[in-house]
C-alpha cells in the first residue's frame, strides 16, 4: 500500500512535548494529509495538532466510568420503610442513578458525574470498577458488562475510558446501610475529600428534568456523558408515547363506543367527547365553580395537598347552603345532570365490550344515582411545589374530570408517570377501584396525580410544570358510585349476580377506602 493511501496519519517519531506534570504531557503532533500541490512531490504535507495525555496512560482504557442503577425493587425487599402496600414494587419512577458529586477545579465549579477512578497498570477494568466504585460511593456492586474503550473528548486528548455497568445487592447489610447514610464512608483519598466528593441519588425515570433542575438551582455543571445518558434515556421514553397512544379521543357520537373498553384495559383511562356536555357548558360550569369555592363558607381546604374543595352530591346543590351563589348552583346542577348521561352511556359500553348479555347491567347498579362532584381549585406554587394532588387510585366505578387546560395531571402507566393530554370540549375519563374488581382486574384503576415542578419521577417538561404551578388549575371531578347497598364483589355465577360475598356493602367500602364518609377521596 502506498504512502498516500495511509493518509491522514501521525508521525510519532516527530512528537514534540512542550510541557509535562506528575499527571498529564502536553505534546504537539505532526500529522500528514493529502495534497497534490506538496512542493516535494510526496503528495502529502505536514500540519500541527496539539493534544493532552495521561502520563499514566498504557493502552486503551485507561479509566472507566461506572453506571449503577438501584432498583427500587429490592431497596423493598430489604428496606422495613418500604413494606407497605402503598408502595407499588413494580414502580420504577423510584428507581436511582448513582452519581457523585465534586468540585473540579478546571471548570471553578461542582459538577455531577458518573461515579470514575484510573485503572492501575495490569488491573482489570471490572476489578478496577469494583475498587473505585466502592471508594467513591460506599456501595459494593457487582460487574454486569464492561464496555469497549470509548473517547471522551478526541479534539483535546487521547484518554479512553471503558463503561463498566454494575449491579448493586440490596440484600447486603452493608449497601443497606450505605443507603440509609447508617455506615461511616472511609473510602475518599485526600484530593477527594478536599473536593467534597459525595454520593448523589438521581431518579432514574424523568433524569434529564432532575439534571436540569440541579443546573438552574444549583448551578453545577454536567458530565457531558452522564448528560448523554439522560437525554438518551428521555428519548426512550418519548418513543414508547409515541409507540403507543395511551390516552386515546373517543367520540361517544360517532359510534366509538367500541373503542372505550380497549383503552381502559390498557391505561385504564380515555378522553371523550359526546354532544350531551358541549364546550360552552363546560366553560361555564368551571367559571360556576371558582365562584362558589371563592364565595362560599363550605369551601375546605385541604390538609396536605396545595388546594382548596367543595364535595356535593346532587341534592345538595338544592340546599340553603348554597344560597348565596345560587345562579351558579344552577349551572352546575345543568352540568351534573349532562355527566349523569355521559356515565350510563360509559357503563354501557364497557358492560357490551367485556362481552357481557346484559348491556344494561352496571348501568342498573347506578339508577339510584348515587354519586358526587368535587369542585376543585389547585393553589399557586413555585420550583418546590411537589405534587399538587397526591398519587392515588380513584374509589368507585367512573370518574369524569374537567380541568382548565392547566397542565399536571399525570398517570402511572407502564412504569412511567405519563402526562395525560388536555383536549379542548373533552372529559378525562378513569376507571375506579370498584370496577376494576368487577371486571376482575380487566379494567384498571390507574394511579393518578396532579404534578408539579419537584415531583419525582415525572416525564412532563419541568418548564411545563413551573409554568402550571404559575397560575391556579381548576378542575371539577364527577364520581359515579354504584347504589349504597350493592356489594363490592360480582359473583361468578353465569347471570352476573351481585352478592355480598364480602359482607361489604358500596357505602361501607367507600368509607374504608376514605378513613371516613368519603368526603376525602
Amino acid at each position: 500500500m502506498s504512502d498516500s493511501a495511509k493518509l491522514p496519519r501521525v508521525d510519532f517519531d516527530s512528537t514534540e512535548t512542550v510541557g509535562s506534570t506528575r499527571w498529564m504531557r502536553l505534546e504537539t503532533l505532526s500529522y500528514h494529509v493529502a495534497d497534490e500541490n506538496s512542493t516535494d512531490g510526496s503528495g502529502s504535507s505536514v500540519r500541527k495538532w496539539d493534544r493532552a495525555v495521561r502520563t499514566t496512560k498504557v493502552g486503551e482504557g485507561t479509566s472507566m466510568k461506572m453506571l449503577a442503577i438501584l432498583y427500587h425493587q429490592s431497596i423493598q425487599q430489604t428496606h422495613k420503610q418500604y413494606n407497605s402496600p402503598l408502595h407499588d414494587p413494580n414502580d420504577i419512577s423510584r428507581d436511582e442513578i448513582v452519581c457523585v458529586k465534586q468540585y473540579r477545579p478546571p471548570v471553578d465549579a461542582y459538577t455531577i458525574e458518573l461515579p470514575a477512578g484510573l485503572i492501575d497498570a495490569g488491573e482489570e477494568p471490572a476489578n478496577a470498577a469494583v475498587r473505585e466504585f466502592q471508594e467513591e460511593t460506599g456501595y459494593i456492586g457487582k460487574v454486569l458488562d464492561v464496555s469497549p474503550a470509548s473517547y471522551l473528548s478526541p479534539g483535546l486528548t487521547n484518554e479512553s475510558a471503558c463503561l463498566v455497568r454494575l449491579e448493586v445487592d440490596m440484600t447486603q447489610e452493608a449497601n443497606l446501610k450505605n443507603y440509609e447514610n447508617q455506615s461511616l464512608h472511609d473510602g475518599l483519598e485526600g484530593c477527594e475529600k478536599d473536593r467534597g466528593l459525595e454520593k448523589l441519588m438521581i431518579p432514574r425515570v424523568g433524569m434529564l428534568n432532575a439534571l436540569h433542575d440541579m443546573q438552574q438551582k444549583e448551578g453545577v455543571k454536567v458530565f457531558a456523558a452522564l448528560y448523554s445518558l439522560a437525554l438518551g434515556m428521555q428519548i426512550g421514553e418519548g418513543a414508547t408515547c409515541i409507540e403507543k397512544d395511551f390516552f386515546p379521543l373517543v367520540n361517544l357520537d360517532d359510534n366509538q363506543c367500541d373503542q372505550v373498553v380497549p383503552a381502559l384495559r390498557d391505561s385504564g383511562f380515555l378522553i371523550v367527547k359526546s354532544s350531551l356536555l358541549d364546550l360552552e357548558l363546560q366553560q361555564k360550569a368551571l367559571a360556576a365553580s371558582a365562584r362558589i369555592l371563592e364565595l362560599s363558607s363550605k369551601t375546605v381546604t385541604h390538609p396536605s395537598d396545595p388546594k382548596q374543595y367543595m364535595m356535593l352530591s346532587f341534592d345538595d346543590l338544592g340546599g340553603e347552603d348554597l344560597s348565596e351563589v345560587s345562579v351558579d348552583v344552577r349551572i352546575i346542577k345543568e352540568y351534573y345532570s349532562s355527566l349523569r348521561k355521559i356515565r350510563d352511556i360509559l357503563l354501557q359500553s364497557i358492560a357490551s365490550g367485556i362481552g357481557m348479555d346484559d348491556a344494561e347491567f352496571f348501568s342498573r347498579q347506578h339508577n339510584e344515582n348515587n354519586d358526587s362532584i368535587r369542585l376543585l381549585n389547585y393553589l399557586h406554587g413555585d420550583e418546590n411545589t411537589a405534587n399538587r394532588c397526591k398519587e392515588h387510585s380513584d374509589y368507585g366505578t367512573l370518574t369524569l374530570l374537567l380541568t382548565d387546560g392547566v397542565g399536571g395531571l399525570e398517570a402511572f402507566v407502564d412504569g412511567k408517570w405519563r402526562q395525560v393530554p388536555y383536549v379542548e370540549g373533552a372529559l378525562i375519563v378513569n376507571i375506579g377501584s370498584i370496577l376494576s374488581e368487577w371486571t376482575r382486574q380487566d379494567l384498571k384503576a390507574t394511579l393518578h396525580r396532579v404534578a408539579g415542578p419537584a415531583s419525582i419521577g415525572s416525564t412532563t417538561s419541568t418548564n411545563d410544570l413551573l409554568k402550571a404551578v404559575s397560575v391556579q388549575r381548576r378542575s371539577i371531578a364527577y364520581f359515579a358510585d354504584p347504589n349504597p347497598n350493592v356489594a363490592t364483589t360480582l359473583s361468578k355465577s353465569n347471570d352476573h349476580s351481585l352478592e355480598n360475598e364480602d359482607n361489604m356493602t358500596i357505602d361501607e367500602y367507600i368509607q374504608w377506602r376514605s378513613g371516613g364518609t368519603g368526603a376525602d377521596r
